[in-house]
């Protein structure tokens, strides 16, 4: 039977509660739809890689994660003054994506997705946290492999990040040089800033009942950006 090892893609039933197995659950995926899981390559938060490394289909697994194997601690070298130009459109400011509090989607020069809180709003720039929403948070996850399969070509290809993250790294990893606002960076058009960021506010007020068949998260969850899917 083939094993979690370097270079394999495990399909994963899981469970990610904030803090303890008591804590809010911030991410899941049902053995009817389970998430692939690629080693080897950082695409996952350091513990993920430790804690399931030679596991097998079929085989349970339970572990916490501490703050530094998961979102690390918080880095103040990602609070980053970003143009205020980033935010133009045809030489007019977003007021609809720009203002205190707001998250905004955007890319670093690798094609990776960032999320970025404003914090403050200037007349030349803004001041944006990138760190990530769950910084200095421990995680208990629990769940069971599924299958284990070999790394192939179509799974190297970019694709975008998921919600809370287990399966993407960390946005901590980043930095001013990476942001595409930040200087170096080269974003995608969204319809957002020139800079090609996004309003990460886009909400969703249907009441489901059903878990999401695309990914698989219950009903309580769809509609709130967790799960690869984003449940829309």
């Amino acid at each position: 039977m083939m094993k979690i090892t370097k270079n394999t893609v495990a399909q994963v039933a899981y469970k990610i509660k904030l803090d303890d197995e008591q804590g809010e659950m911030i991410e899941f995926a049902g053995e009817t739809s389970p998430r692939d899981m690629m080693f080897g390559f950082n695409k996952m938060i350091p513990g993920f890689e430790t804690h399931m490394m030679g596991l097998g289909a079929g085989e349970a697994f339970e572990f916490s994660l501490s703050p530094e194997e998961a979102f690390g601690q918080y880095n103040d070298n990602l609070l980053i003054q970003v143009p205020l130009s980033a935010f133009m459109v045809n030489g007019v400011i977003k007021q609809d994506l720009l203002f205190l509090g707001n998250e905004i989607s955007m890319m670093d020069s690798h094609g990776n997705p960032l999320k970025g809180k404003v914090l403050e709003i200037g007349e030349e720039a803004v001041k944006m946290d990138f760190n990530h929403p769950l910084v200095g948070r421990k995680l208990h996850v629990s769940g069971k492999v599924t299958g284990v399969r070999e790394i192939t070509e179509a799974d190297l290809a970019p694709k975008g990040g998921c919600g809370s993250g287990c399966g993407c790294s960390s946005s901590n990893e980043a930095s001013e040089e990476d942001s595409c606002c930040g200087g170096g960076g080269h974003g995608h058009h969204h319809g957002g800033g020139g800079c090609g960021c996004s309003s990460a506010e886009e909400t969703h007020d249907h009441a489901y009942t059903e878990d999401c068949p695309a990914c698989g998260n219950p009903a309580e969850l769809r509609g709130k950006g967790h799960g690869d899917c984003q449940c829309g």
